[in-house]
């Protein structure tokens, strides 16, 4: 869109140049348009934090522990406790005894639920399903414990069987990252069932977090709730913000148990906050953003748009097989998969590649229109 010389940083600046400002306004237009057909990636679109604008003048930063006032002073930290303590509670977990803050994104989060689990278990090994978040691996490296990618059953969720065995052929503690919604096909890995396959195979010092980045709303709100909270047996959750919630900027909440948050928290040393992150300097817009959004939508506006997106999900399964194009959803999910089409569709419609088949992933700002449009172009405007 830009040549590397429009955008190259002089040597001497100008204050706020015309030129600049148009550049900008019309990669705004760019992006615009070119959202209007975002069906294949789980992100939220539908969004606007126009209020919030005066804070981008503001220098805040929510430095060390979200539970503390730093030195600083300039933070969001009170509006970052309200919202961990609205996910706290959807994931099942007591206060005082679940400790949560603002990460990043997933990565972040899933890092943070691997160091505790790593703190707990420092002889542990991370298993995750073929199909978890492509961080995992990177994280065992990160912090150099051993990885072992659980085969899939034929819906794309750990196959249960295939764990057991791992975990019994290494007699170990076991570290299980169970994804609740697989990015490729929201697939769901059994959280009680881990457990199960854990005990079977001889080895009772498990560490479970629940991956429930894209899909633990869903999990929550669809029909039938699937396992996936503490209640159910996670020692962790992490649930994404830029998702079903939806945020111009990336974040998740990361939960985890209170003794296991205390067995890495250093006290004092984060400008006079407890450090018991992995950030230092810490992301204090997320929390507003994030705040000003389940404000207005309560757990009743969540639990609405998870039956908007499976509604649609519904009427996309029927048209795209009205089409042809086989599609195939793991139960309860909002992802489909569907015969590829051509590239120039699946550009303009940012659809994902999965093993050779489209991926559309129905996130609330896809409507039963956004799909009708969809199947036109893959007809070839055959109705």
């Amino acid at each position: 869109m830009f040549t590397p010389e429009e955008l190259r940083i002089p040597v001497r600046g100008a204050a706020r140049r015309r030129a600049d400002i148009d550049l900008l306004h019309r990669f705004a237009t760019s992006v615009q348009e070119r959202s209007r057909r975002m069906a294949g990636f789980p992100v939220n679109l539908e969004f606007d934090y126009g209020p919030l604008a005066p804070f981008l003048s503001m220098h805040l930063n929510n430095a060390g522990s979200p539970g503390q006032a730093s030195e600083y002073g300039l933070d969001t930290k009170p509006f970052e406790q309200a919202v961990t303590a609205f996910f706290i509670e959807l994931a099942g977990g007591l206060p005082g005894e679940v400790f949560g803050h603002l990460a990043h994104g997933g990565t972040e989060a899933n890092l943070f639920a691997a160091f505790v689990a790593r703190e707990r278990y420092p002889d542990g090994v991370l298993f995750a399903s073929q199909e978890a978040h492509y961080s995992i691996p990177k994280i065992a490296r990160l912090l150099r414990v051993p990885h072992v990618a659980v085969d899939v059953d034929e819906r794309g969720a750990m196959d249960l069987t295939a764990l057991g065995h791992e975990i019994g052929s290494r007699g170990v503690p076991a570290i299980v990252v169970a994804t609740i919604g697989t990015t490729s096909r929201s697939a769901v890995d059994d959280i009680p069932g881990i457990r199960r396959a854990a005990s079977a195979a001889g080895v009772d010092d498990v560490f479970v977090h629940s991956d429930a980045a894209f899909g633990g709303p869903l999990a929550e709100y669809g029909q039938p709730r699937r396992p996936w909270s503490f209640p159910d047996g996670a020692d962790s959750v992490s649930i994404s913000g830029h998702k079903i919630i939806g945020s111009p900027l990336p974040s998740s909440a990361i939960l985890v148990r209170e003794v296991d948050a205390d067995a890495i928290r250093r006290p004092g040393v984060a400008v006079g906050s407890d450090d018991d992150t992995i950030g230092g300097s810490r992301d204090a817009l997320s929390p507003l953003l994030l705040w000003y959004a389940l404000r207005e939508l309560g757990r009743d506006g969540l639990a609405g748009r998870v039956r908007h997106c499976l509604e649609v999900t519904e009427h996309a399964v029927r048209r795209l097989a009205e089409a042809g194009l086989n599609p195939t959803r793991f139960p309860g999910g909002n992802v489909v998969l569907f015969d590829r089409p051509d590239e120039e569709v699946m550009s303009a419609w940012h659809l994902l590649d999965v093993d050779g088949r489209a991926h559309l992933s129905v996130m609330p700002h896809v409507t039963t229109d956004l799909v009708d449009q969809l199947c036109a172009d893959l007809t070839g405007g055959r109705a």
